[in-house]
């Protein structure tokens, strides 16, 4: 908590963090939050749009919640009039801190606005199988992502939180998006920030989406400023932010927001995000957290370390693309080892990729990922594999024949659920990849009141079943 203030320096819990160069007497702690609380009242008051409000986990999008919690249960319960929508994204790569935090954080935020009767929900998005990490780059080869070549942003992060905000859209015409985003955060945000801005205008418009609508309320805030409300503030949902700033000061990282478009900026160099990400030279936070002894994200370190090296080692990448056309650079030249990940080198990092899941005790790579890349690699024509590749490779590094373990999504290999599916589907002859199909069409749809394209969707997935019969 807040202990003491010495001239300019806020002095935090006994040393622990210390923030430097407050303005106290020009812009109080106090005096910020109140006024960005009443222009929160006001915005929330202004018209009928619904709220979704992002949830990464890191400190920018707490306190946004965190204000928008208190505002909420400080009104009159007649003033509480529209849902609030609190989303956050997984992209099945997270560093697992933030992941368990994202996790526990949404759940006790669910609980307590229940208790307080508050239009609150939270929701937690995925990629769907077919564009998550590892079904593209040990499935399909995909190399791992450059700078110049980020296929993950868009696939991990934007769809899927895109399609929550138009499903938002679909039921109430319109929709307001309220993001933590800050200017002081880093000079990449600031301007993209700045340049999308609207002289005298609260909302500025989605970059992709119709009828959606941006706010950032906290956009003019320091970071020194962000981290005194939070230690001064507890959480409304219950506790404080203490481990918050311990995670930060052991992972001396940033973090990564929550990616609406393609104009959100890109985590920066030292933050939290996909533990895989071989956008950046290094991954200090992960380096932090080794050194300060979390031996258990070492294998996960040094498995992002051979993902940045192998894209460009001779012989780990095809000449051709996975048009089956050879690459080309501008000048005309061919250009050999720019294609996918060979087979061989695909094969080497699922082995590697399950050892490292394996000592780390961590789930890296979840069931319904494996069979996916079982199905693409059957798919190849020019893919001598055997059709149970990934179960052998599973048997090698495990030593054991079934490929099953429980993961916070129950969607092992074969789970006990699936087990007893495939069971009563044999039983009464029905198509066992159907009715999980059916299934997964369900879950997706299970987060709506209005489902409104789930008939649709289930009476494809048996059309395309028949067709295959």
């Amino acid at each position: 908590m807040l202990k003491r203030l010495v001239g300019n320096c806020v002095l935090i819990h006994e040393g622990l963090i210390t923030l430097e160069g407050i303005e106290m007497e020009r812009k109080g702690s106090r005096f910020f939050v109140d006024q960005i609380t009443s222009e929160l009242r006001e915005a929330y008051l202004g018209d009928s749009r619904p709220w979704v409000v992002g949830f990464s986990g890191g400190k920018d999008s707490t306190m946004v919640i965190q204000l928008v919690y208190y505002m909420l249960a400080n009104m009159e319960v007649t003033e509480r009039r529209k849902q609030v929508y609190v989303l956050a994204s997984d992209t099945r790569v997270e560093a697992p801190a933030i992941a368990t935090r994202v996790r526990e954080e949404l759940d006790s935020i669910a609980t307590s606005a229940e208790r307080d009767g508050l239009p609150i929900t939270t929701h937690l998005v995925y990629p769907k199988l077919n564009d998550t990490f590892w079904v593209n780059l040990i499935g399909r080869g995909y190399p791992s992502p450059t700078v110049l070549f980020r296929w993950c942003t868009d696939r991990l992060k934007i769809r899927p939180v895109s399609n929550f905000i138009k499903s938002v859209v679909e039921r109430s015409g319109s929709v307001v998006v309220v993001l933590g985003a800050r200017k002081d955060e880093s000079t990449t945000r600031g301007q993209a920030m700045r340049a999308r801005e609207i002289e005298n205008q609260r909302f500025r418009p989605h970059s992709d989406l119709p009828s959606a609508w941006v706010y950032t309320p906290l956009e003019d805030l320091t970071t020194n400023e962000v981290w005194i409300y939070l230690l001064q503030t507890p959480k409304p949902w219950g506790g404080d932010n203490r481990s918050l700033v311990t995670l930060y000061k052991r992972a001396a990282g940033g973090e990564c927001p929550l990616v609406i478009d393609a104009s959100t900026p890109s985590c920066g160099h030292s933050r939290f995000g996909c533990w895989t990400c071989t956008v950046i030279k290094n991954d200090r936070s992960m380096e932090s957290l080794v050194e300060l002894g979390e031996d258990h994200l070492e294998p996960l370190l040094q498995l992002r370390d051979y993902l940045k090296e192998v894209r460009d080692s001779p012989g780990a990448r095809q000449d051709k693309r996975r048009n089956g056309r050879p690459a080309y650079n501008r000048q005309g030249e061919l250009m050999t080892g720019t294609g996918p990940f060979t087979h061989e080198t695909r094969q080497d990092l699922l082995v590697r990729l399950l050892e490292a899941q394996q000592k780390s005790g961590h789930v890296l790579i979840e069931g319904d990922e494996l069979a996916g890349i079982q199905q693409i690699w059957s798919r190849e024509e020019d893919n001598a594999q055997p059709a149970d590749a990934v179960q052998q490779i599973w048997k090698q590094v495990y030593e054991e024949e079934a490929m099953v373990h429980d993961t916070h999504k129950g969607s092992n290999y074969l789970s006990k659920e699936e087990t007893l599916l495939r069971g009563v589907c044999e039983e009464h002859g029905v198509s066992f990849e159907m009715m999980r199909r059916l299934r997964d069409i369900e879950e997706e749809f299970g987060h709506l009141k209005r489902r409104h394209g789930l008939p649709e969707e289930m009476r494809e997935a048996v059309r395309q079943e028949l067709k295959r019969e």
